[in-house]
This record gives structure tokens, C-alpha cells and sequence, in this order.
């Protein structure tokens, strides 16, 4: 699995499949490349949101 952004791809032993927010996360950290400083705070807080929730359903799956 490759991100766009470089440096984000998967490290090894990463399964293929990863859960859909976990990829939506990461998918946004890439707009940090191009966002202005003052609006990574926003950036990191839905990644951090997105993750809790991809933790929070884990046990669903």
C-alpha cells in the first residue's frame, strides 16, 4: 500500500487491507504538505478523530 505523499508508505508487514479510516487518516496528513501552518492543528485533530474511531470499532470487525 503506497500513500502519495512521500514517506507514507506502509511499513513492512503492513496487511493490504487496512480499515477505512485508518486510510482516511493518512490520506489526510498528506494536506499538510500544502496547508499553511496555522491549519495543521485542524488537520491533526480529525486524523485524531478518525483514529479513535477506527479503535473504537476494532472489535466489530
Amino acid at each position: 500500500m503506497t500513500l502519495d505523499a512521500p514517506g507514507l508508505d506502509a511499513p513492512p508487514g503492513t496487511p493490504d487491507q487496512a480499515p477505512t479510516a485508518v486510510l482516511a487518516a493518512r490520506q489526510r496528513l498528506t494536506a499538510l504538505a500544502d496547508a499553511p501552518v496555522a491549519e495543521h492543528v485542524e488537520v491533526f485533530d480529525e486524523v485524531h478523530r478518525l483514529l479513535q474511531d477506527a479503535l473504537a470499532t476494532l472489535d466489530e470487525a
